[in-house]
């Protein structure tokens, strides 16, 4: 005796009511397209947090490097404007030095 499987679901599954098989390939199609979807609402969602965790990270470090890079800067340019001042200052002095010989000078030829 030869058995052999008729693909044809009339006659594979005749005399039986295909009903319930039926219900319950889509009730399996739906507990995987449940899972497919909270699978890939957690893949999305968690992306996202690490995006937002990673953009977060990048933004403070900039901030905290632009801060010091900020800080060095102005000191930077405290000494330079200090060094302009003194070099201003000893100019000054020079040329009120020169100015009060000048005048003193200029004085005692008026006496003689």
């Amino acid at each position: 005796m030869m058995w052999t499987l008729n693909v044809d679901p009339k006659t594979a599954f005749s005399g039986m009511h295909t009903a319930p098989l039926l219900q319950t390939w889509s009730q399996v199609a739906d507990l995987y397209r449940d899972a497919t979807q909270a699978s890939v609402q957690q893949l999305w969602l968690s992306s996202a947090n690490i995006i937002q965790e990673h953009t977060m990270r990048a933004f403070m470090a900039a901030a905290q490097s632009c801060a010091e890079a900020l800080a060095q800067n102005a000191v930077h340019v405290q000494q330079q404007s200090m060094a302009r001042f003194i070099d201003i200052n000893q100019k000054v002095a020079g040329m009120m030095g020169n100015a009060f010989v000048d005048a003193w000078t200029a004085a005692g030829q008026y006496r003689h």
